[in-house]
């Protein structure tokens, strides 16, 4: 957004969670996530907490170094933004969650999610789900875009709120 761009009341201020490297950091999360959103109808306050707890995760699974994160959400012009960014042990990985994400803007949302829980049907004992940005992208409507900026992954998650918060 412009500096010079006026906030409007749906507007936000932007939160930043940063991560430390441990589990218990999903319940701060979830806390903040639910606090942020508090005002919005139940169904988008759900998807939106979803969407950041599956990104924090990802941070945590993925990340790499003395600072392993950060979750970052915001809400400008009446759409929901929910970052992540951390540091990555191999670009590889990195360019291959930023193919994922690509694959499923190409093939859209419910395909990929439809095909990865029939490769999980096929093929239980498969390590980890790896549903986590289907479910965000599927099941919380949310449109995904990644960079990969050096040993840098930043994840965002993009959703409108569509007349969700009070006036």
């Amino acid at each position: 957004m412009d500096m010079t761009t006026p906030r409007t009341k749906r507007d936000r201020d932007t939160r930043r969670i940063h991560l430390a490297d441990t589990w218990e950091e999903l319940g701060r999360v979830r806390a903040a996530l639910e606090e942020y959103f508090a005002e919005t109808p139940e169904e988008f306050r759900t998807a939106a907490t979803m969407a950041g707890l599956e990104l924090a995760e990802n941070v945590l699974k993925h990340g790499t170094g003395s600072s392993t994160g950060s979750v970052t959400v915001s809400v400008r012009e009446g759409e929901v933004v929910i970052a992540t960014q951390n540091q990555v042990a191999s670009t590889h990985r990195a360019e291959a969650v930023r193919a994922r994400i690509q694959e499923i803007a190409d093939k859209g949302a419910r395909e990929m999610y439809v095909r990865r829980m029939i490769e999980l049907i096929e093929q239980p004992d498969a390590p980890g789900s790896g549903l986590g940005l289907f479910r965000i992208a599927y099941e919380g409507e949310f449109r995904l875009s990644c960079e990969v900026l050096g040993d840098r992954l930043c994840i965002s998650a993009r959703r409108r709120l569509d007349d969700a918060l009070p006036n």
